[in-house]
C-alpha cells in the first residue's frame, strides 16, 4: 500500500513522504528507471540490487540511486516506511542555480549505488528538506515566486546532500571504473572553462584522450552527449550573468566569447524559447513583483 498523499509528480520531480509498503510491487513502482533516486528508510529494512550491486537498507540509512535500467528488490521486512525524492536530468538542467562542484556531486556519475548511515541530525535534515520541497511544489500557482522558491528548495536539497556525502566519504569504499573517473575530470575541467571554451577538442585535449574517446565515455557514463554539458553549462552561465542589469548584453557575449550578439541570441532562444533580452526583462520582473 502507499499512501497516495505523499506523492507528486512534477515535470521530472517526484516525492514521497514517509510512505509505507506493504510489498516488494509497490516498493518498484516507486522507482523511474530514468530518473536519479534519494531514499531514506525511516523503518524496516530490504535489499535492492542494481546492476551488479546489490545492497542491503535498514533503518537511518540513505541511499543514492543512479539512474538504472534495471533493479531487483528483494528481503522486505513488515513496516517498511521511506521517503523518497526522485529527479531526471532534464529537471537538475532546468532547476540548477548553477553546476555544482564536479567533485562533491560525484555520486550522480557513478553506476554503483552509494549507501550511507546517517547520523540522527543528519536524518532529520533531510527529511525535513525532502517535506520542504514537498510543501513548496504543492503551493498554489498564484504564488507569484512558486519556481523561485521550488528551485531554491530543491537546490538546498543538494548542496546539503553534498556537504554531507563529503563528510561522510571517508567511510565510503567507492571504486570508480576508469570511464567515471573521466566523465568527472570532464565535469571539474568544463566548470572552470565553459565560458571560454566551447569545443569537445578543448576538454579531451586536456584530459589527454581523443575527442572521439572523450565523446563516446561521456554518452556511455551519462547518456548524454559531451557537446551537449557543454551547451548547458553555457545556458547556465548565460543565466546568471543577465540576471546581472549592470552588464550589457554586449559584455554578456564578450564574457562567454561568442563570436556576435546574434548568434549568442540565436544560442540562447534555441534551449529556453526566449530571447536573451526578454529573460532578462521576464527575470527582473520577478524580482521586484
Amino acid at each position: 500500500m502507499i499512501n497516495k498523499k505523499s506523492q507528486y509528480n512534477c515535470l521530472g520531480l517526484e516525492v514521497h513522504i514517509d510512505v509505507k509498503l506493504t510489498s516488494i510491487v509497490s516498493l518498484e513502482r516507486l522507482f523511474v528507471g530514468t530518473y536519479f533516486s534519494l531514499l531514506v528508510v525511516h523503518s524496516g529494512s530490504f535489499t535492492i540490487q542494481v546492476k551488479d550491486s546489490k545492497i542491503h537498507l535498514s533503518a537511518n540509512e540513505l541511499v543514492v540511486l543512479p539512474k538504472m535500467a534495471f533493479c531487483q528488490i528483494f528481503g522486505m521486512s513488515n513496516q517498511f516506511r521511506i521517503s523518497l525524492v526522485s529527479f531526471s536530468s532534464a529537471f537538475i538542467f532546468e532547476n540548477s542555480i548553477k553546476r555544482p562542484y564536479a567533485g562533491y556531486f560525484e555520486f550522480f556519475v557513478t553506476k554503483v549505488p552509494t549507501k550511507i548511515s546517517l547520523r540522527s541530525k543528519d536524518l532529520a535534515l533531510l527529511i525535513g528538506l525532502f517535506k520542504l520541497i514537498n510543501s513548496k511544489i504543492r503551493i498554489s500557482k498564484k504564488h507569484i515566486f512558486k519556481n523561485e522558491v521550488m528551485l531554491f528548495s530543491f537546490n538546498l536539497l543538494l548542496y546539503e546532500l553534498a556537504e554531507i556525502y563529503n563528510r561522510y566519504a571517508v567511510n565510503i569504499k567507492v571504486r570508480h571504473s576508469r570511464k567515471e573517473t573521466i566523465v568527472m575530470q570532464f565535469f571539474s575541467i568544463l566548470e572552470i572553462n565553459c565560458k571560454r571554451q566551447h569545443g569537445v577538442k578543448f576538454y579531451a585535449d586536456a584530459l589527454f584522450i581523443t575527442t572521439g574517446h572523450l565523446t563516446k565515455t561521456v554518452k556511455e557514463v551519462t547518456q548524454k552527449s559531451t557537446k551537449q554539458f557543454i551547451e548547458e553549462a553555457l545556458i547556465l552561465e548565460a543565466k546568471i550573468l543577465l540576471q546581472n542589469e549592470h552588464l550589457t548584453i554586449l559584455e554578456i557575449v564578450e564574457e562567454l566569447r561568442f563570436s556576435n550578439a546574434s548568434f549568442f541570441s540565436n544560442f540562447f532562444k534555441k534551449f529556453t524559447a526566449v530571447s536573451p533580452s526578454v529573460y532578462r526583462f521576464k527575470f527582473n520582473i520577478n524580482s521586484v513583483v
